[in-house]
């Protein structure tokens, strides 16, 4: 593998036009740092924002233009046969990896051995382009899988009002993941990453706040308050309320 030509934090003049109707002869690996333009050579015409890539393969037509600012890190290639690609990278079209930063550094890596052009500086920038792809390749995999968690936020968030608005119901783990059609552990992992909390502690707080409300009735039983309120062991109730508000129900309710 050599590297032909390469950039970091590329400027051009403002709305800068590049246009290869037949493309280069190298590999271009394109990170794009301001919002872009692309054509593509059936008339597609796809906006990219800050952090999209592009990984064309020699021979590809090539149009993208800033729509303001032209800035961006790249870097041009020879020698790596598409067979050594990582399977899950994308080529010839735009993709969103997680790992700008890393990926702009590694830019810039291989910019300053280009610069240098030390006796180990080519065998540096081909490892640091192979590192490059791996890891474009792992973070557009992780930009994927956000994507697939995020569809859910708002299924989870419709999900947690219901819980909430009727916490005397019970509700187990398995009836919330069951109910969104996902794992156990994923519809855990995904609520503290959501609302950073858990849906029990989210629960007894609610119930809490219920049962509040029922112990100031004094026709209600302490224990009818707790019941009422979707505690089922009454023991139980008494430990979550004297932890949380510093005193029994029956204080409570003689203080109201």
């Amino acid at each position: 593998m050599s590297v032909t030509f390469c950039g970091y934090h590329t400027h051009n003049q403002n709305q800068d036009v590049i246009y290869r109707p037949n493309g280069l002869e190298e590999y271009l690996f394109l990170l794009v740092l301001a919002p872009m333009e692309f054509t593509f050579a059936n008339g597609e015409q796809v906006r990219a924002q800050r952090g999209a890539c592009m990984l064309y393969l020699p021979g590809t037509f090539q149009h993208y233009q800033a729509e303001e600012e032209f800035f961006n890190s790249f870097v041009e290639f020879t020698g790596l046969p598409q067979i050594d690609f990582p399977m899950s990278l994308p080529t010839n079209r735009l993709f969103y990896p997680s790992n700008l930063d890393q990926l702009n550094r590694l830019l810039q890596k291989i910019h300053q051995e280009f610069l240098l052009q030390q006796p180990e500086s080519g065998q540096l920038m081909a490892l640091y382009v192979q590192e490059l792809l791996l890891l474009a390749a792992r973070g557009v995999a992780h930009h994927q899988r956000l994507q697939n968690d995020t569809s859910l936020y708002q299924e989870m968030h419709s999900l947690r009002l219901s819980m909430l608005a009727d916490c005397q119901t019970e509700w187990t783990a398995e009836k919330l993941s069951d109910l969104l059609q996902i794992s156990q552990s994923k519809f855990y992992r995904l609520y503290r990453e959501y609302f950073h909390t858990t849906p029990n502690e989210e629960l007894i707080c609610a119930r809490l706040q219920l049962a509040l409300y029922h112990i100031t009735n004094q026709s209600m039983t302490i224990q009818e308050a707790a019941y009422q309120s979707g505690f089922a062991n009454i023991n139980h109730f008494h430990r979550l309320f004297k932890k949380r508000y510093g005193c029994t129900p029956s204080q409570y309710r003689n203080r109201s």
